[in-house]
């Protein structure tokens, strides 16, 4: 009793304690005055705190608001400054001030014209021209920045902002010694004022004094121990450096007093991208945007990030908004048209750099990258003269003088090309890749023994680089002396075995001989080593599917998929793999978690509409597309989606205009003359369908398209005499087996089978195991009843297209009429490949009322009937599952259906059963 009587004093006093605590007099004015207290001690979290709570009773209390908006800047904590002196501004609290915390908030956030539009109205004064000025440094108006600059210096001399801002200007100017006795002057004005210190610092890094920048960090960090952009200018050193943990230490200490700033954000993500860690930089960028979309160096950075991990249209759109804001940032331009480049726009990326190149230019890199344009549209005169140019601004580069030999080379002048390969590695000796570009330049102009030749020079200095044992393996393989190819690639992997770029040369040389089970033992091995690795992963899905084992490569892809959700190529592939094996809700979840990080990913956006109209959310499907053609406006096929769409709609007319954008778009893409064909068929215009084709026949005569589909249209008409001679043409223009069947098929229809044998034999005779010639064969065995002859050459089909779904399904119908109890599941494997074929769903149906499940058989044979109304076999296979279910009277009703459309394979067994029901 007396613990229980302690114990319930004791509550009774802390109760009274939090009372009287309550009762204390705080009022926002002693508030106010405490968080000052703290600030004076350093203390700048618990000032904020205290600001906080002033507001919290207050919260009009213009004075907390301005305080705590000075405070957050301190913190680097712009967002919030902006946000409090926005506030501040906006209750009348000292407006000079207020608005000055504001612009000041709001340069630092990298939003320069918003500076400038919101400035207009603000109260002009000496300190606000300086920051105006910063803006249009930042906006690259540099005229008018002096202006500003020098407004405020006649309205108050001794601004050491304004003579900062100069300073900078003069630095932009390359008059490196002017900037530098203007930031003098301006410490000398007031010598506490950060910015001009801080700028100091930044003009000797910029002039190369990288020990004299940290004393002027240094001298900022003595006046304000906590400052966070001395830590982080000198991290930046550190990392220009490539002193990457030294680096970290110093962000770390920036992360003490403004951990989630802007800044030290920015510099983290820096540091991890010159690490060549793009995901944690991606990460950490992504951070940084949610507090400030529009900073202008994360999105460049952003840019930069996206480029590395090969996400080349969110690179693209980010640095096209850098651009817009800042027209003058020459490495955004530069960058942006690198990835164009990389995205295969060459015409883009010249449109991005022609403002630039109109003008003279001392950049080299930017001539560089206009010469490669010009070589990826096969234009290599002007590449040549733009490399010309480069060279003579900087001479001792080689990999321009290789670049101009690549020109060479694709001019034809081989002997000038090889000269100016040979040339890079004489300006640089010991240049590796100058040294693999002329090995590659001598084993594509057919001189192998020299490439070796090339490479063995590099061997002392470069032994160690796996990419010299990599081209020597391909020469080696060139020369068909594998064993030599396989110990150069061995020894690449044994001095990069946690590298897949480097891993899967030896795994596709074991492809090569085919050893595929070797192949996939260097890729598990490589995953002993980096658990994670993505790419290893989704190579052995593709052994698996070469396999033909769709649910081992299933599994890789899921595996990809979750070490990184925002690795794009996993998910599609991912994607892919539902969207063949008729699982779209699977293959929709995917890509909705894909498009997170990639919303406008024009592959990403296409599996996702078509997994939508597979899983029939048709307006699903028609918004994805919208996006699409959004994403990709100057492409064609977009549009024949949205027709497709509009299709499922029964909406005609819609798709008829779609089909005209695409041919706007893309006045010679054959899928939209092919569209617009069917749609005349639809619209019951067979002539008009003709006519579309016999244009397309003129307008592209070496081409296929126009001449297969002028004799589809017929065969659908029921002409097959007049069909056959534009499939001949079709087969003459491209001896592929498909349109041998389809002209075959024609001749056998108009009464001519004798040559259609003839055809056959010939082009049999010349491809005997061309698979497709087989995949015929076996039907022939089939229509003879020679069912274990037919088993024997589906079987050798799928060995070579293990998801030939044509040879899947007539294996299961063979195997059946054999009583092979693989029927069912070769049918089951034929149905997860193409579950709304007709003919796929009566195989499957028909084979499991013969093994006494009728329940799972009708469903499939109805189905069946609904998309083939007309097949007298399927209607009789789902006549007789009704009736073998019970149910005779609409058995009787699908039995005659099928007899309306005799003659058909089966009819005698029709009238029997039909005879049976009556």
């Amino acid at each position: 009793m007396a613990h229980r009587v302690s114990r319930l004093a004791l509550a009774a006093t802390l109760a009274a304690s939090a009372l009287l605590a309550g009762c204390k007099s705080d009022t926002p004015e002693s508030l106010l005055a405490e968080a000052k207290q703290l600030q004076q001690k350093g203390d700048r979290k618990g000032a904020q705190i205290q600001l906080k709570n002033a507001l919290a009773m207050a919260p009009d209390n213009g004075e907390a608001r301005l305080q705590l908006a000075r405070l957050a800047l301190q913190l680097s904590d712009p967002v919030s400054a902006e946000k409090e002196a926005r506030r501040a501004v906006e209750l009348k609290y000292k407006p000079q001030e207020s608005e000055l915390v504001l612009a000041e908030a709001l340069l630092r956030m990298g939003q320069f014209q918003k500076v400038l539009d919101e400035s207009e109205g603000f109260q002009g004064s000496a300190a606000m021209m300086a920051l105006r000025g910063e803006a249009m440094i930042g906006l690259r108006k540099l005229e008018e920045a002096k202006k500003e600059f020098q407004g405020a210096l006649q309205a108050e001399p001794n601004s050491a902002d304004a003579l900062t801002g100069m300073a900078r200007l003069a630095a932009i100017g390359n008059d490196l010694d002017g900037a530098r006795a203007l930031a003098d002057e301006a410490i000398a004005k007031d010598g506490s004022n950060i910015a001009a210190l801080n700028f100091k610092g930044e003009l000797l890094r910029a002039q190369q004094k990288p020990e004299e920048a940290r004393a002027a960090f240094a001298e900022v960090i003595k006046l304000d121990p906590t400052n966070s952009s001395a830590n982080l200018e000198s991290a930046y050193l550190d990392i220009v450096a490539g002193k990457y943990d030294t680096a970290q230490a110093a962000i770390n200490a920036a992360k003490k007093s403004a951990p989630r700033g802007l800044a030290t954000l920015y510099t983290q993500a820096l540091l991890d991208y010159s690490r060549g860690k793009y995901t944690a930089a991606r990460d950490t960028l992504q951070g940084l945007a949610k507090l400030a979309p529009e900073h202008g160096p994360g999105k460049l950075l952003s840019g930069a990030v996206d480029f590395q991990l090969g996400n080349m249209k969110q690179a693209e759109a980010k640095l096209r908004s850098v651009l817009e804001s800042q027209p003058g940032h020459p490495f955004a331009r530069k960058l942006l048209a690198a990835t164009l480049l990389r995205g295969n726009n060459p015409a883009e990326a010249l449109q991005v750099l022609a403002p630039v190149l109109k003008e003279k230019t001392s950049d080299a890199g930017l001539l560089e990258l206009a010469a490669q344009a010009n070589l990826m549209l096969r234009e290599p005169g002007p590449a040549v003269g733009l490399l010309e140019q480069a060279i003579a601004l900087n001479p001792k580069r080689a990999a321009t003088y290789s670049a101009l030999g690549g020109a060479r080379l694709a001019q034809g002048e081989r002997e000038k090309g090889l000269a100016m390969l040979e040339k890079a590695l004489e300006v640089e000796p010991d240049s590796l890749a100058a040294a693999l570009v002329l090995a590659r330049a001598r084993l594509a102009t057919g001189s192998p023994d020299q490439a070796l030749a090339v490479l063995a020079k590099q061997d002392a200095k470069h032994g160690k680089e796996p990419e010299l044992h990599i081209l020597r393996g391909h020469v080696l393989l060139a020369k068909r002396d594998n064993a030599a190819a396989r110990a150069a690639f061995a020894k690449a992997v044994e001095l990069a075995p946690a590298t897949y770029g480097v891993v899967v040369n030896l795994a596709q040389l074991e492809l090569v001989e085919n050893k595929p089970e070797a192949a996939r033992a260097h890729l598990l091995k490589l995953l002993d080593k980096d658990k994670g690795n993505v790419a290893a992963m989704t190579a052995l899905a593709q052994l698996g599917l070469r396999a033909g084992k769709p649910e081992e490569a299933e599994q890789w892809l899921q595996k990809a998929v979750a070490v990184d959700g925002a690795a794009l190529a996993p998910s599609l592939r991912l994607a892919g793999h539902y969207l063949q094996t008729r699982q779209a809700p699977k293959a929709v979840e995917v890509l909705r978690k894909a498009q997170v990080a990639h919303p406008s990913e024009p592959v990403a956006l296409e599996l996702m509409g078509r997994a939508q109209m597979m899983s029939s959310d048709v307006d699903g499907a028609y918004e994805t597309f919208s996006k699409l053609a959004a994403a990709a406006p100057k492409a064609a096929q977009p549009q024949l989606y949205l027709a497709g769409v509009h299709l499922q709609k029964k909406d005609g007319a819609a798709a008829q205009a779609n089909v005209k954008k695409a041919l706007a778009l893309e006045p010679g893409y054959v899928p939209a003359h092919l569209m617009q064909a069917d749609l005349a068929v639809l619209q019951g215009k067979p002539d008009e369908a003709l006519a579309i084709a016999r244009a397309l026949q003129k307008s592209q005569p070496k081409q296929v398209a126009g001449f297969l589909l002028e004799g589809e249209l017929l065969l659908r008409s029921g002409k097959p005499a007049p069909a056959v001679a534009p499939l001949q043409q079709a087969f003459t223009l491209s001896q592929r087996p498909e349109l041998l069947f389809k002209l075959t098929g024609a001749l056998r229809a108009a009464n001519r089978a004798g040559e259609a044998d003839a055809q056959i034999a010939s082009w049999r005779q010349a491809h005997p195991n061309e698979p497709l010639g087989l995949l015929y064969a076996a039907e022939q065995s089939i229509a003879a009843k020679q069912y274990k002859a037919a088993i024997g050459q589906l079987e050798s089909v799928l060995a070579k297209l293990p998801d030939n779904v044509a040879a899947l399904n007539n294996l299961a119908w063979t195997y059946q009429q054999e009583k092979d109890k693989r029927a069912l599941a070769t049918a089951e494997k034929a149905y997860k490949l193409a579950g709304d074929n007709p003919s796929i769903l009566d195989t499957l149906g028909w084979i499991l009322l013969e093994q006494d499940q009728p329940a799972r058989a009708v469903p499939l044979l109805r189905k069946a009937s609904e998309l083939a109304p007309k097949a007298g076999d399927i209607r009789y296979h789902y006549a007789a599952s009704l009736h073998k279910q019970g149910d005779k009277a609409q058995a009787r009703k699908e039995v005659q259906a099928a007899l309306a459309n005799a003659p058909f394979s089966h009819e005698e067994a029709a009238r029997a059963l039909l005879r049976q029901l009556e």
